[in-house]
């Protein structure tokens, strides 16, 4: 049984942790095979947009520990090279969609625990849709160590806020979550999937090209000033303007039809 499941329909790729007895959490073996997906989805060009979720109970429950723990106690101890090889290489970032530029939107649907390197996933995609039963933590310290994220996780949240769930390692839910502004919406479990698909169907309605542009400002700018900003956007359109789809968008508006886009 794959660990990670990919179907497409309709430019929609649907991207499935499948690991629900372990609540999603991320073993070597699923962090290999995410990997290998977001290549996938990066390369496919019938797959504009995907939902980013994950089977059973859990989005993801982070880094699984279980089995290490279990080794380390069988070994009196010695921490085994599993156990360093989390440590050392944080594997949260190995199976981060931006590791790959990909440059489609990724709507995460978190329909569950969404913990430590199961939050910086969610935190890597674009949208962020939550069930009301999902719960968001940072649980490293109480593990010794802080998140490999820690740095960056006052972009996504208040600074109070960052500060209290990474000190305290305390649990929040899916309303206080969206509160803070760490997702977007909070939907019922059973609308939960059906809601990202619809926001999915309308993102397919713009233009693919100008979508893309769109993310890469976003990614590109977030530490840019004003000026430098302003300077990427103009480079960013200015590449864009020799594009069939941007022909296509003036006709379709002034012919008052829907667009068809050709992706170039």
């Amino acid at each position: 049984m794959p660990l990670v499941l990919y179907e497409k329909k309709d430019r929609i790729a649907y991207i499935t942790l499948n690991r629900p007895e372990k609540l999603n959490a991320l073993s070597p073996e699923l962090i290999s095979e995410l990997a290998k997906i977001w290549v996938t989805f990066r390369d496919d060009d019938e797959a504009w947009v995907s939902i980013f979720t994950g089977a059973g109970k859990a989005f993801c429950s982070g880094v699984d520990i279980a089995s290490d723990v279990e080794m380390l106690t069988l070994l009196g101890g010695k921490p085994p090279a599993r156990v360093m090889s989390w440590m050392k290489e944080a594997p949260a970032w190995r199976a981060s969609p931006t590791t790959y530029g990909i440059s489609k939107p990724i709507i995460a649907a978190i329909n569950g625990h969404c913990l430590g390197g199961g939050l910086w996933l969610a935190l890597e995609s674009d949208i962020r849709i939550a069930s009301e039963v999902a719960q968001f933590g940072v649980p490293e310290p109480k593990l010794g160590m802080p998140a490999s994220f820690t740095a960056l996780f006052r972009h996504y949240v208040p600074p109070g806020i960052a500060s209290e769930m990474l000190i305290t390692c305390d649990r929040i839910n899916a309303q206080r979550a969206y509160e803070v502004g760490l997702v977007n919406r909070v939907v019922s479990s059973e609308h939960l999937i059906q809601n990202a698909i619809e926001m999915a169907q309308r993102i397919c309605q713009n233009s693919p090209l100008a979508i893309r542009a769109v993310k890469e400002l976003i990614l590109k700018s977030k530490d840019m000033n004003r000026t430098d900003a302003m300077a990427l956007t103009d480079q960013v359109m200015h590449n864009l303007l020799g594009s069939a789809d941007i022909m296509e968008g003036f006709l379709a508006f002034v012919e008052k039809r829907k667009p068809v886009w050709k992706v170039k």
